[in-house]
């Protein structure tokens, strides 16, 4: 089943992810809806991810992800259980443990239940 994100709303029980103002993310909609279906589907989604956002940049959200890397599970991964903690234990807005595993459950893991993060950014930001 594919996942939307709509103008005027976000998907149930998914906590807010900014502070700004619902003319300002229905403008960005907008802006990222290349079909005018009111929706961003994934190829939208892909596209908007790989442009610099509030000087967010491929470097700055690898350098955020090496800070979750734990010993011996080697450069440029981090384990499942290391994104469920940050995801429940960090931020302004924590995650209650269902819904970090309902986020984390679209990601697919290696078979030691690792992520390569450093492909995942390169892959959403086309870098």
């Amino acid at each position: 089943m594919a996942q939307h994100v709509m103008a005027g709303g976000r998907a149930p029980q998914m906590p807010p992810l900014t502070s700004a103002p619902q003319e300002e993310l229905d403008a960005m909609v907008a802006e990222i809806d290349e079909d005018g279906n009111g929706e961003i589907d994934f190829d939208e989604f892909v596209t908007i991810m790989g442009r610099q956002v509030n000087g967010v940049t491929p470097e700055r959200v690898k350098a955020a992800f090496k800070c979750f890397e734990e010993s011996g599970v080697g450069s440029g991964h981090v384990t499942m259980a290391a994104l469920e903690r940050a995801l429940t234990t960090y931020g302004s807005e924590k995650l209650p443990l269902a819904d970090a595993r309902a986020l984390l459950s679209l990601i697919e893991p290696d078979s030691a239940g690792r992520v390569n993060y450093v492909d995942f950014v390169n892959m959403m930001t086309g870098t």
